[in-house]
């Protein structure tokens, strides 16, 4: 496939760069902060590139992930923030598919998913759209093919009305080499805390469906069995005033440790005896299998998209979503218990590198966009998707033709 190159100096936009050797993927994510669908985006952009692929980011220019790109020596195209109803970012996507000569359009989140999609069909581009979580399906239904991070997010997409042929499970991967088991009293030693003092973490983005009014809910009778314990919230989010203001009003200041977004969690879960999710609702949880790589034991809500990734009584515990007695009483069980947390945190090591390496993740990836941009990867060692992880209906790897885009 040949490069559109840009036949006016002064049309202000940038001509194609020279061809790599295999595919040209255009990533379109649009955030409102940093989170695991963001942190996946650079996951998977990073994987792509190291494999000789040519990715081009774009993302609102406003946005807290663009210097994480640019520490992954990724420089993405950034726009002003735009929403749903913005037809012109969906042109100026267009433009910039045909004019870059893009292979395949891979968007992540709704508002990039939409806009992606009628970029798609603007250009004449196939689109994949990644589904990080449970979302409302209308805004993936412009895609050619549907990529759900987990199970649990394919039976959602099914249940709102896409054709099971077009969506495509790849499970969340995350960089194991980032992920060396410590000793908690080490780490502990290492960032000037006291080693003997057990910690609870729980990461991930402040919101009412992540759950974490349910931990606080549970932490005064954590407490009152562990007095010495202490609970670390890693993550930002909109929730962030009202567990603020739960905190105080259960005063358990003393007790619980409110630290923000950190762009290397790891080094905060290493800390911990035992890792919390407690979600409402989950497409697929990364601090848990962050948490299992780490070799920590991991509580979470018996929920689709935590029940993926946790096996209960083997690498966590499951409790009811919502329960805050249960929770707190799982949480005592394991601190109480180093020899579980040793076991349970073995078995989750073990778990995390079967099933959730990134390496296989983006291996998989790779075939995947290459498929539904109609090229062909001959490159030895691949992974290719599992059977139930192939689209198999004819229009689920069909490109658009260039009529159907600018001209």
């Amino acid at each position: 496939m040949r490069s559109a190159q840009c036949c006016c100096a002064r049309c202000g936009w940038p001509a194609a760069p020279p061809r790599c050797p295999y595919v040209h993927i255009l990533e379109i994510i649009t955030p409102s902060g940093m989170g695991g669908a963001e942190a996946q985006l650079i996951t998977i952009s990073r994987g792509l590139l190291d494999a000789g692929d040519q990715v081009t980011v774009f993302c609102p220019s406003s946005r807290p992930i663009v210097p994480y790109l640019r520490d992954q020596g990724i420089q993405p195209i950034t726009w002003r923030t735009f929403g749903k109803a913005d037809l012109h970012t969906a042109l100026r996507l267009a433009v910039i598919a045909r004019r870059q000569g893009v292979d395949v359009i891979h968007t992540h989140l709704s508002t990039a998913s939409l806009l992606g999609g009628i970029a798609a069909r603007l250009s004449g581009k196939p689109c994949v759209a990644t589904v990080h979580g449970l979302t409302d399906v209308r805004w993936y239904k412009l895609a050619h093919v549907v990529v759900a991070v987990s199970h649990a997010v394919r039976r959602h997409l099914l249940a709102g009305g896409l054709a099971p042929e077009r969506v495509v499970v790849v499970h969340n991967g995350i960089r194991l080499d980032r992920f060396v088991p410590v000793p908690a009293e080490n780490a502990r030693r290492a960032s000037g805390r006291d080693p003997a003092t057990p910690i609870v973490g729980l990461f991930g983005r402040l919101a009412p469906e992540k759950g974490q009014e349910v931990a606080l809910q549970a932490w005064p009778m954590v407490a009152e069995q562990v007095p010495a314990a202490k609970l670390l919230m890693v993550g930002q989010g909109r929730s962030m005033d009202r567990i603020r203001a739960l905190v105080a009003r259960l005063n358990v200041q003393d007790s619980v440790e409110l630290l923000g977004y950190t762009p290397r969690p790891w080094e905060l879960m290493c800390a911990c005896d035992v890792v919390v999710q407690p979600s409402l609702r989950e497409g697929l949880s990364l601090s848990a299998i962050e948490a299992m790589a780490l070799e920590r034991p991991v509580v979470a809500s018996d929920v689709d998209g935590l029940s993926e990734v946790v096996e209960h009584g083997q690498t966590g515990v499951l409790v009811p979503s919502g329960d805050a007695h249960r929770l707190a009483e799982a949480i005592v069980t394991l601190l109480r218990d180093p020899e579980l947390r040793r076991r349970m945190g073995a078995a989750g090591r073990r778990r995390a590198m079967e099933q959730f390496d990134s390496v296989q993740q983006v291996a998989r990836l790779r075939q995947l966009l290459a498929a539904t941009a109609r090229v062909v990867i001959d490159e030895p060692g691949a992974v290719a998707p599992r059977s139930d992880e192939v689209p198999t209906g004819s229009g689920a790897a069909t490109r658009a033709t260039d009529s159907d885009g600018l001209s």
